[in-house]
C-alpha cells in the first residue's frame, strides 16, 4: 500500500483528511488547520473554471482590460464562467474619476 501525503494548496499543512467525493466520483479533502482560509478542496479540478488559479487569473486579466471574450478564449473557459467569477468579485470601479 502506497500512502500519498497530501497538502493543502492554501497553506501547504499536512494535517489534511478526506471530505467525501463529489458527483463525478473525485475525491474531496479538508485542510483542518484553522488558519486556512480554504478549507475544502480537490487534488485535480475537471471543471478548469474550479481551479482557483484559473479564478485568479481572470480577476488579474479584467484589472488590466482584458475583455470577457478574450480572457474565455486565452484561459480555455467558458464566457459565462468568466463573468460569474467577475460577478462574485469586487472589483474596483473607475467611478472616482470625473467626467469632463
Amino acid at each position: 500500500m502506497i500512502l500519498i501525503p497530501v497538502k493543502c494548496p492554501d497553506c501547504g499543512s499536512t494535517d489534511v483528511v478526506k471530505y467525501g467525493k463529489q458527483a463525478n466520483g473525485e475525491q474531496r479533502y479538508r485542510c483542518n488547520n484553522s488558519a486556512c482560509e480554504r478549507q475544502i478542496f480537490l487534488l485535480n479540478y475537471d471543471n478548469k473554471g474550479y481551479c482557483p488559479n484559473v479564478r485568479k487569473t481572470i480577476l488579474d486579466m479584467a484589472v488590466n482590460g482584458s475583455g470577457v471574450r478574450d480572457t474565455a478564449r486565452v484561459l480555455a473557459v467558458s464566457p459565462t464562467t468568466v463573468i460569474s467569477v467577475l460577478k462574485k468579485q469586487n472589483l474596483p470601479s473607475d467611478t472616482s474619476i470625473p467626467l469632463s
